[in-house]
């Protein structure tokens, strides 16, 4: 190999595949750091957007538990979308219309995560990885981690969808 290289170094034609080989080599090395770099911040982005999200879906069903008793808990669905919605747009810099969390000045996403679903959970029903053994809410967006805006076809985006379980949280206080 070292004796193919020095003959194509001393010849003219070794000189431009040797210089066409280094140039190869310095492009490919540069396009796989930029595209190592955008993963990494896509994941850093998706991971940031997931630990909200669990955040808000747990702050929003702690607040729908009305009377913090664990026996027989009246959950209100109503109050807990609305403080999930208004908990989720404020840490991620968004805001909500439709069921799509709209970027904004700030704001970290390419374009609009999406709430698929927003449901009330009961005991027995399947939540991931399992069955829920207690009431609570589930949740399921998908996030925009990475977006370009391509010519004749306009805006597009890598996106993540996620999903999150929180169970209703009781706290009794001893008497």
């Amino acid at each position: 190999m070292i004796r193919h290289m020095r003959h194509l170094a001393k010849e003219e034609d070794g000189f431009i595949t040797i210089f066409l080989l280094v140039t190869t080599l310095i492009v490919m090395l540069s396009l796989m750091t930029m595209v190592a770099g955008v993963a990494l911040g896509a994941h850093k982005l998706a991971t940031a957007t997931y630990m909200w999200f669990g955040e808000a879906l747990n702050f929003s069903t702690n607040t729908a538990n009305i009377t913090g008793m664990a026996e027989n808990t009246p959950v209100n669905t109503d109050i807990a979308m609305k403080n999930f919605i208004s908990a989720f747009a404020r840490m991620t810099n968004t805001t909500f219309t439709g069921n799509q969390f709209n970027s904004g000045p700030g704001s970290p996403y390419p374009g609009p995560i999406t709430l698929n679903s927003f449901t009330r959970v009961n005991p027995g029903d399947p939540i991931p990885y399992g069955t829920a053994r207690q009431p609570g809410f589930m949740a399921s967006i998908t996030v925009p981690v990475w977006g370009k805006s391509l010519p004749f076809i306009g805006p597009q985006y890598v996106t993540v969808p996620m999903k999150y379980f929180a169970p209703v949280k009781s706290t009794q206080l001893m008497r």
